[in-house]
């Protein structure tokens, strides 16, 4: 059986007041190298669905933290989605290192914003797929 596996990563840079985003750059990894991913008219249809998956993850962590109080600087993450030959996802794990202007971010936490990513409206319509969501502060 051929398993199809998208990756993606991105880079983001946020500023003050609440946490506003001031910069997202989002790469896919085609062909043996890092691209940007430019949505387009034209963009695969499902590799859209996979960048939907993977931004929802970003917005809920950036929402999560915004509500505990932590300045974010920069959220760089990696994600890889694995489908099954028939298209029907498999697999999801996405891990993102988060550096903060100020404020600590505790175990508890970390715990909380996890447990909401999770919660993704598009995450929790992929109830077979397994999901692993790794979140580190640095």
């Amino acid at each position: 059986m051929t398993q199809r596996t998208f990756e993606l990563g991105l880079a983001s840079l946020y500023g003050s007041p609440e946490n506003t985003l001031k910069k997202l750059e989002v790469q896919v990894f085609a062909d043996g190298k890092w691209e940007p991913l430019n949505l387009k008219l034209k963009t695969r249809g499902f590799l859209i669905f996979v960048y939907s998956v993977f931004i929802c993850q970003h917005m809920y962590l950036h929402s999560n933290a915004t509500e505990l109080g932590l300045a974010l600087d920069t959220v760089t993450g990696r994600f890889n989605l694995t489908t099954s030959q028939d298209w029907f996802v498999d697999e999801i794990h996405a891990s993102f290192d988060v550096a903060l202007r100020s404020g600590r971010a505790t175990a508890d936490d970390v715990a909380y914003i996890v447990e909401r990513m999770k919660n993704c409206p598009v995450s929790r319509n992929l109830k077979d797929a397994a999901k692993d969501t790794k979140l580190q502060f640095v």
